[in-house]
């Protein structure tokens, strides 16, 4: 009996260390994550106002994601310190997902900020109202609740393929990115509560789901460019390209999104246009640019005005210009800027 308690004794012992080193192992990844990972999801958004905005960006927020340091104003996004009554400048206002908002290409070196300069800071305030995830359904209701009472001269969508996936808000819901579940979700599980608290655990579902769930791919950080150029479509790629191809509701519901935004801005009398910006790899494949005109077919059925980032980008498709596969760098930023300024200085006339 005595060697039986001792054999007990000591499985009990192994267990016990097993299941202590498990937790020490644990605890020490999970500070180790709140030590290198600089954001956690909960800091970085909160509830947003309406149903069909029901994640905004943090107010009055400061980190550094991807290279590029983000400052968000008191409203949240990266609007500065812009009020709803402004200081008398003529104002642009720009809108989109994660592009727009600025990854790889935050402060200075953003579209938004490129084409204030570009027209001139004394007389022209742009404000940058994107936020990543969104897409058309929430782009359009950004507009019509939020960035028409800045009152603005002139309006751009910044406009990425991604944009027509989950192109209702039920859709977007459901297939949101695992970044933005905690606030968003039904009550939980205590365990369920405890894993998806965890910055350790987030982190690695992040990058493990990578472009699943509606929020783009994640890619290979390359802000200088060391990616080989893509010698056919990801899987992701062909699926974003099918949706504006196919006549089914993600097509149809993007084009009642941009067409209620032109209603919008021509009620206000504010030119809108979007602005294409396409993914790297479609710089590379789609050399006839067969989407893009596609794209700009639709933009001219519902009266709105097309900028054209591939042609921007194509005769410097040798540069990189692609922080990863999806966001566009400084070097982008500044192409695109190019491209706007022309169109904004026609669009607002006495610039």
């Amino acid at each position: 009996p005595r060697a039986d308690r001792r054999r007990r004794l000591r499985r009990r012992l192994r267990w016990a260390l097993g299941l202590g080193g498990f937790l020490a192992v644990s605890a020490g990844l999970e500070i180790t994550a709140r030590v290198a990972v600089p954001l956690h999801p909960r800091g970085w958004f909160v509830a947003g106002p309406s149903p069909d905005r029901y994640f905004v960006p943090a107010p009055g927020l400061t980190y550094t994601l991807g290279g590029s340091t983000f400052t968000h104003g008191p409203l949240g996004t990266p609007l500065g310190s812009a009020s709803r009554k402004g200081d008398g400048r003529r104002r642009i206002a720009f809108l989109g997902d994660s592009v727009c908002y600025g990854f790889y290409a935050s402060g200075e070196e953003n579209l938004s900020r490129r084409v204030e300069a570009g027209l001139g800071a004394q007389r022209v305030e742009s404000l940058n109202f994107g936020v990543p995830g969104y897409n058309a359904h929430m782009v359009s209701a950004t507009l019509r609740e939020h960035a028409l009472e800045f009152g603005p001269a002139a309006v751009i969508y910044v406009f990425h393929e991604n944009d027509l996936t989950n192109a209702t808000h039920a859709d977007a819901f459901r297939a949101r990115p695992s970044l933005f579940r905690e606030r968003y979700d039904p009550p939980a599980s205590v365990w369920k509560r405890i894993l998806t608290s965890s910055r350790a655990v987030t982190f690695v579902m992040d990058r493990s789901r990578g472009g699943k769930g509606g929020g783009g791919e994640t890619g290979e950080s390359g802000a200088e460019g060391k990616r080989e150029p893509p010698e056919a479509y990801t899987p992701w790629g062909t699926t974003l390209r099918s949706l504006l191809f196919t006549d089914g509701r993600h097509r149809r519901y993007f084009r009642e999104h941009l067409s209620a935004m032109q209603a919008a801005c021509a009620k206000r009398g504010v030119p809108f246009a979007l602005l294409f910006v396409p993914r790297e790899e479609t710089i590379y494949l789609d050399t006839g640019g067969v989407y893009r005109d596609e794209l700009r077919k639709l933009c001219g059925e519902v009266g709105v005005a097309f900028l054209d980032g591939q042609a921007a980008f194509m005769p410097r498709s040798s540069e990189q210009l692609y922080g990863d596969a999806t966001h566009p760098n400084g070097r982008g930023h500044a192409a695109l800027a190019t491209l706007c300024l022309p169109w904004l200085r026609t669009a607002l006339g006495d610039l």
